[in-house]
């Protein structure tokens, strides 16, 4: 049973990227979703301070867990009224985020995708879920999704591939893909982006990265983009905004969205600059 994993925290962020896994689940065939909520997160909900000490209040307690079988009653509702067929699985962990999505992947080997949702100006709230997308992310074995709060769910047609000229090989993650983006009818666009002003690509790397493209993907309706930005991440979205992609796929190397999540500050990072949602492969 094909199953996506979709971590909530009750916020306007996760039940939208519930509402989007809804309806790829019934546009690319999976049969299950699974909610995921962290209970740990919410502990101040019933923590109260007196004299110095701390006691948790059982009255309080079990008026949150109430209102957590509530919300997840409302959101599997959502996914129901996309489609009926899908099955819809419920967990409360009391494990920090990440761990907790490392277990569920570890216990069900159906998941082979997790469903995150980011913040961006239009969120009412602060996600939980979000904080954490680059820390899930970069620990997950299977494929993430990241999906901006203002993103509606639309057919994916155009993608945006941004590849490292220096790591190529890359491009193997697409490799199990290849049957899914030809049944689909997608359009597949390779951009490298030239960080250093006033100098060429390399002609030896420009050629290796198109021999590589047309000999492993020539299966794939795409074709290679070279573009100028001293702003990796600035250069991708304006490109992506330019040539009306659906979505971007995030690879390993210095082309990676996680690499420059990592290593500048998460203001600056993809998720938090689009209205794309983002797929990073493994």
């Amino acid at each position: 049973m094909r199953t996506i994993l979709v971590p909530i925290d009750f916020t306007s962020t996760t039940e939208n990227a519930v509402q989007v896994a809804a309806e790829w689940a019934k546009h690319y065939e999976y049969q299950n979703i699974i909610l995921l909520k962290i209970a740990g997160e919410s502990e101040f909900d019933y923590l109260h301070i007196a004299e110095g000490h701390s006691f948790v209040n059982e009255e309080s307690v079990n008026s949150l867990l109430e209102r957590t079988e509530l919300r997840f009653d409302q959101l599997s509702k959502v996914i129901s009224e996309i489609s009926a067929e899908i099955k819809v699985s419920r967990l409360l962990s009391d494990w920090a985020l990440t761990r907790s999505i490392n277990e569920v992947l570890k216990n069900q080997p159906s998941i082979e995708m997790i469903i995150l949702g980011s913040d961006d100006s239009t969120s009412s709230a602060e996600s939980f879920v979000s904080d954490n997308i680059i820390a899930i992310s970069r620990t997950s074995p299977v494929k993430t999704l990241i999906i901006p709060n203002s993103y509606r769910y639309s057919s994916i047609k155009n993608i945006v591939i941004p590849c490292d000229i220096n790591g190529i090989k890359k491009l193997e993650r697409l490799f199990h893909h290849k049957s899914m983006i030809e049944k689909q009818d997608l359009r597949l666009s390779f951009l490298n982006i030239n960080t250093k002003e006033g100098t060429d690509i390399n002609p030896v790397k420009k050629k290796e990265l198109e021999d590589y493209i047309h000999q492993h993907l020539t299966d794939l309706p795409g074709s290679i983009y070279y573009s100028y930005d001293e702003n990796v991440i600035k250069g991708i979205l304006t490109f992506a905004s330019a040539n009306g992609a659906d979505l971007i796929i995030a690879l390993p190397g210095s082309h990676s969205f996680l690499y420059y999540m990592a290593s500048r500050s998460i203001s600056e990072g993809i998720y938090q600059n689009t209205n794309l949602p983002v797929l990073v492969l493994k």
